[in-house]
């Protein structure tokens, strides 16, 4: 009797431990923001993250800037020194007065 016991109870535990977590228990699950990464002509690395109003971007893993919207189409974010721009779905970045680089992923 005690044998049929432990493999019921084994495989209960068994069952229990092989159940996944639910999606909005992941670390980032459910984020309207999500982080989409870039790496640019240049070799940076961006980390961006497009909040309508502004931009936060994270550069080379630095902590992240926010950069406000330009204009009323919001596809440039600049806070004077850097600049995110998005045109037909194509990102580039700037520092300064330096040409814009081409970034590719997302």
């Amino acid at each position: 009797m005690f044998g049929h016991l432990s493999i019921a109870a084994v495989s209960a535990l068994m069952l229990a431990s092989s159940v996944q977590s639910t999606p909005e228990a992941s670390i980032g699950a459910g984020n309207p923001y999500p982080v989409s990464n870039y790496t640019c002509a240049d070799g940076t690395h961006l980390a961006v993250r497009l909040l309508g109003d502004r931009a936060s971007v994270s550069v080379n893993g630095a902590t992240a800037v926010d950069l406000p919207s330009m204009g009323s189409e919001g596809t440039t974010f600049s806070n004077g020194r850097q600049t995110l721009s998005i045109v037909q779905g194509r990102l580039s970045w700037g520092v300064g007065r330096a040409m814009p680089s081409a970034c590719t992923g997302g």
